[in-house]
């Protein structure tokens, strides 16, 4: 990967920790863009990752939720040293609202956003999603 392409999939990375919890009156994420990785049978797995974009914008939202196999109690969401865990919100489901960093420059970026889900007995399942960034 390209070093500014790295610097922003870390930065990008560093904006996903769970943001606080939503008053009732926000109305729910639009999830414009799924992602549907290669069928496998193995467990723990991820089934599906939706975004509210594949177009993600520097200072604007970013809306996650990845579904997975029950068996699965945690997702992690980065690159490199620099990661997001994904709140838990039912069985198999995990998602994350934040506003994403604003990076210099103009110029729209494809990265890929990597996600890992881990079940309780160590056994984990990745992906990566493929977006553009400006």
């Amino acid at each position: 990967m390209p070093l500014r392409s790295a610097h922003l999939a870390l930065s990008f990375a560093a904006a996903l920790a769970p943001t606080a919890s939503w008053a009732q009156t926000t109305p729910p994420p639009i999830y414009a863009y799924a992602f549907t990785p290669t069928e496998t049978r193995s467990s723990p797995r991820i089934s599906k990752v939706e975004l509210n974009s594949d177009h993600l914008q520097a200072g604007g939202p970013i809306a996650i939720r990845v579904t997975t196999t029950p068996d699965v109690i945690r997702v992690v969401t980065g690159n490199g040293r620099r990661s997001g865990v994904l709140t838990k919100t039912g069985p198999g489901i995990f998602s994350s609202e934040a506003t994403l960093p604003r990076v210099g420059g103009l110029a729209t970026v494809r990265i890929a956003l990597h996600f890992v889900a881990t079940s309780a007995s160590g056994q984990s399942f990745s992906v990566d999603v493929p977006v553009h960034y400006r």
